[in-house]
């Protein structure tokens, strides 16, 4: 039977430590005081006298309050459960919500009472394991909550220490909101290297990204914490650094050296120790390859290993399997055992050591999140390593006080020293549970305790001590055990939650109103824009109307007067003689075609200038109105391809004569009445005729005969000589004429100046359009941002409204959350 100590809350309430406990030299012996406090307490020797006997009656009442703790239980954690489900569903809808509208992360604020917040723990991470040696009694007065010899009076003197050591570790909505510190769980620390990054420096992408990786971490780790606290048995992991003693302190626990231990780390494989009563009674062990399927009444998901075999396979480092579930009997009472309590199942969880490698390193920091009490045995030669800190600080997220063994203390000389360095270490690791170190820290040494079945020799006191207190933080204090870390986690979970909410609901409210002011702002000069696209549109088409219609007035009219004086263009040319008159005839033609081609070019050079003017014009408009544009029109290549219409004029044989006979006819007809009229008067007709006559008769009619030939010869020869004289103005007359009467059936004119109006035309159109659609990108740039601002004035709205509920929601859900006292104890 294993000897009992007295809890150092003084009297003890407890059926299980009611029982007397003398030494066999001295029946009354004063405790050596871990704490520099001293008290008193019995302990019974197994040689002197027999333990008291349990009566019914004290089995009934143990029952009773049994059934008393466990309804208890039951109503707080189905109020627990009740509020897991509500934050996994608060969470999922802002994660939900963090898809579509990117939350915004709380930024930190470096200020001196933030860094202390913010590093009061991580210090642990950072310190050197060496402290200033300074007087131990001082030194622990000033780390320890001064002692009562009452439960009340020590409660008194704590609450001080406990109320700043939880100040430190849940971050509260108004602390959070006062500091904007990091957060608890929410909380976006990203490593490179050795060193943290600044999440403000992250992209606003990149932030959402991580923000919703960790939101579903917790909503996986709420659905663990369900499952814990649905589930009635309750998990102790024992877990510590590599070779600190876990093995042994489990043996010492069940009195029976169950799992192989050695100087060696030879722990491999998680071992999960369970009552035989699960297995039927039958003390036996699993190898389980799939934790998940594993059931006890399959025999098809585990295999059989016998006892004695068990060493083996839990040294073997490459065992097959994940976990051995490990059934065994513990003969003690129930008032004893903590394995076999007569109040709920537990399962004491063996895990290989921290800093055994990576992978299992990772496998016990992921399985302590699906343990109801963390027991880590630190060795009191070694004390905390980098691991052992690493694995603290992620637990202390969710479970505020850790049961902590300080194994193999008696191979230590300056017992005060070390007790001293670990305080400190646990103070910054674990503040809530430096404030309840005289319940939850232990300096023992787990190999002393004797496991030899029917062995009457006592326990150590100290450990005797250890068991009292490890079975009333697992059993009679169960709902601050087990439901306690549901309860942390939430209140931290909700926590970071406000912060987030509060966070964004303000950066909502500034989004707001800076939208609303930036829209109120722009409103004159979007509503000026519009009125100049309009206005613009009808100036640029008055202007491009004008100068073209003004454009193709001016050209025709050139035209016109160059093809009406169009003999000045042959009047410079050489006559090369009448031998070269048909080359003349055609070099006539070219000049005049020539000549109204250069006039045609002229007309297009001033075309462009008056084109560009009223470019410019359009321009400077668009200028005034939109600010400086990229003038995408080149005047310059109005006119590269050629499209003259050139005046072709046939020459022919007949142009090299202008006789017209019938104007000839006319003009001797008239003459000879004009002779007529006026010799009649004066001589009289019959006279004239008369004289005619009579010299005919003087002279002959032979010798009339005679001459007619002659003279008609003469007539000839005048004839030929005048033609031939009068025929380079003869070509220049007729071509002249033809090329006249070419240019106005071909209407050249009215088709050149019609051409130059087009491509001036055309080109003042590119330029309007090229201000139209400035000025309509302008209009759609301008619409575009208030089109932004109004939706982010009505995201904004929605955030405002959605964070405004959650805030709610969370403080509700705290306040529930808070109303669970997960502090009570039972008396069992």
């Amino acid at each position: 039977m294993a000897a009992q100590y007295l809890g150092a809350k003084g009297t003890s309430t407890s059926s299980f430590t009611n029982q007397k406990i003398r030494l066999s030299e001295d029946p009354v012996s004063t405790t050596p005081d871990y704490f520099g406090v001293g008290k008193r307490s019995e302990v019974w020797n197994r040689h002197s006298e027999q333990p008291s006997k349990t009566t019914p009656s004290t089995v009934q009442q143990h029952r009773l309050n049994a059934q008393q703790e466990q309804q208890i239980f039951a109503d707080k954690s189905t109020r627990l459960l009740d509020l897991l489900t509500k934050t996994s569903s608060a969470i999922k809808d802002l994660r939900e919500f963090n898809g579509h509208h990117m939350v915004y992360y709380p930024k930190v604020k470096d200020t001196p009472s933030v860094n202390e917040h913010v590093t009061i723990q991580r210090q642990a991470l950072e310190r050197s394991q060496t402290l200033i040696n300074m007087p131990i009694e001082s030194e622990l007065q000033r780390h320890m909550p001064k002692r009562s010899n009452s439960l009340s009076g020590l409660q008194e003197d704590q609450e001080e220490v406990k109320t700043a050591t939880e100040a430190h570790r849940i971050l509260t909505s108004e602390v959070a909101n006062a500091f904007r510190s990091k957060l608890n769980v929410l909380n976006l620390d990203v490593k490179v290297g050795h060193h943290i990054a600044d999440v403000n420096n992250l992209a606003q992408e990149s932030i959402t990204a991580l923000l919703d990786d960790r939101l579903a971490q917790s909503i996986a780790h709420i659905e663990k914490i369900h499952k814990r606290v649905a589930d009635t048995s309750s998990k102790v992991l024992v877990t510590g650094d590599l070779n600190a003693g876990k093995s042994t302190f489990v043996n010492a626990l069940l009195k029976r050296e169950i799992l192989p231990s050695d100087q060696q780390p030879c722990t491999s494989t998680f071992c999960e120790v369970l009552d035989a009563t699960l297995n039927d009674g039958v003390e036996q062990a699993h190898g389980v390859k799939d934790v998940t399927a594993y059931n006890r009444a399959d025999a098809s998901t585990y295999e059989v290993i016998e006892l004695r075999h068990l060493y083996k396979t839990v040294i073997d480092e490459t065992s097959p399997y994940k976990m051995l579930k490990i059934y065994t009997t513990d003969r003690r009472q129930t008032e004893e055992s903590l394995l076999h309590n007569g109040v709920v199942d537990i399962a004491l969880i063996d895990s290989p050591g921290l800093n055994t490698d990576s992978l299992k390193t990772t496998a016990v920091f992921a399985r302590q999140e699906e343990i109801d009490v963390v027991v880590f045995v630190v060795s009191a030669e070694n004390h905390f390593t980098l691991s052992g800190k690493e694995f603290l600080w992620n637990a202390a997220n969710e479970k505020a006080h850790i049961f902590i063994v300080v194994n193999r203390f008696d191979s230590i000389r300056d017992k005060d020293r070390c007790k001293r360095l670990i305080l400190e270490q646990i103070r910054q690791l674990s503040p809530a549970t430096y404030a309840d170190a005289d319940d939850l820290v232990h300096f023992v040494s787990a190999g002393s305790v004797d496991l030899e079945e029917g062995s009457h020799k006592l326990d150590p006191e100290e450990f005797a001590r250890l068991e009292e207190r490890l079975r009333a933080f697992v059993l009679e204090n169960r709902v601050k055990s087990k439901l306690s870390p549901a309860k942390n986690y939430l209140l931290n979970i909700l926590s970071d939650l406000h912060v987030i909410s509060e966070s964004n609901h303000d950066e909502a409210s500034k989004d707001l109103n800076r939208a609303e002011s930036d829209l109120q702002a722009d409103q004159p000069a979007y509503e000026r824009l519009m009125s100049a696209r309009d206005r613009i549109f009808d100036q640029i088409e008055k202007l491009a109307e004008d100068s073209v219609r003004s454009l193709q007035t001016f050209a025709n009219t050139r035209l016109d007067a160059t093809v009406d004086q169009i003999e000045g263009a042959i009047s410079n040319l050489e006559y090369p003689g009448l031998f070269l008159i048909w080359q003349y005839a055609q070099d006539v033609v070219d000049s005049m075609a020539h000549t109204l081609q250069k006039e045609v070019k002229a007309i297009e050079s001033y075309a462009k200038e008056t084109t560009s003017t009223t470019v410019n014009e359009i321009h400077q408009l668009g200028t005034t109105e939109i600010g400086d544009y990229p003038r995408t029109v080149d005047v310059d290549s109005m006119f590269l391809k050629s499209r003259d219409r050139r005046i072709f004029v046939e020459i022919e044989a007949t142009d090299f004569f202008d006789v017209d006979f019938n104007d000839k006819f006319s003009i001797l007809s008239m003459s000879l009445g004009a002779v007529t009229m006026v010799g009649g008067r004066v001589m009289g007709v019959q006279n004239v005729v008369s004289s005619i006559w009579n010299v005919s008769n003087v002279v002959g009619v032979n010798t009339v005969r005679r001459w007619m030939v002659p003279a008609m010869s003469v007539a000839g020869v005048g004839l030929v000589v005048y033609v031939v004289s009068d025929m380079r103005h003869a070509v220049e007359r007729k071509l002249s004429r033809k090329f006249k009467a070419a240019v106005k059936e071909s209407n050249h004119n009215e088709g050149q100046s019609y051409r130059i109006a087009r491509a001036s035309r055309k080109t003042l159109r590119i330029e309007g359009w090229e201000l139209q659609n400035q000025i309509q990108k302008a209009v759609d740039h301008k619409e575009k941002m208030r089109g932004e601002m109004v939706q982010k004035a009505q995201l904004s709205e929605e955030a405002m409204k959605y964070f405004s509920g959650v805030l709610t929601q969370t403080h509700e859900m705290r306040s529930k959350v808070e109303s669970v006292n997960t502090d009570e104890v039972a008396k069992l």
